[in-house]
């Protein structure tokens, strides 16, 4: 039994794998709307992808043969809900793509690592500035 999706939109996805979320906006049931998401990065080729009905939720759902070609990265991410000549903008974030963990590129692990000293770094900082 496949787990439930979550009901709200990620911040970091891996490329190469299913993507799939729900999204709930009562003001904009998906009995009556469209619920289209749009990704946009420098460098890379515009996408978007669109929610189907479930009930009054949209589920949101990319195949992994989808994402495998995305860039590995931070996106504009924006959700777009229309009805005939109506268009609104329910969500407008960020979603950081990440490494496709079947390609067959070279892997950089000095990012992971940059990012747990930095934060290590900081707590640091702080513990000795403020004696917590």
């Amino acid at each position: 039994m496949a787990a439930e999706p979550q009901d709200f939109e990620p911040e970091k996805l891996t490329a190469g794998v299913t993507w799939k979320w729900k999204k709930t906006h009562s003001d904009y049931p998906a009995s009556e709307w469209t619920l289209t998401y749009y990704l946009r990065k420098d460098g890379a080729t515009a996408t978007s992808f669109t929610g189907t009905a479930d009930e009054d939720s949209f589920l949101v759902t990319v195949a992994a043969s989808t994402t495998s070609s995305y860039a590995v990265g931070v996106y504009d991410f924006i959700g777009v809900v229309s009805k005939a000549a109506e268009k609104f903008v329910v969500f407008d974030g960020a979603l950081e793509v990440l490494t496709n963990p079947a390609s067959p590129s070279a892997y950089d692990h000095s990012k992971k690592l940059q990012k747990t000293f930095d934060s290590r770094t900081i707590s640091l900082n702080l513990h000795q500035t403020y004696r917590v």
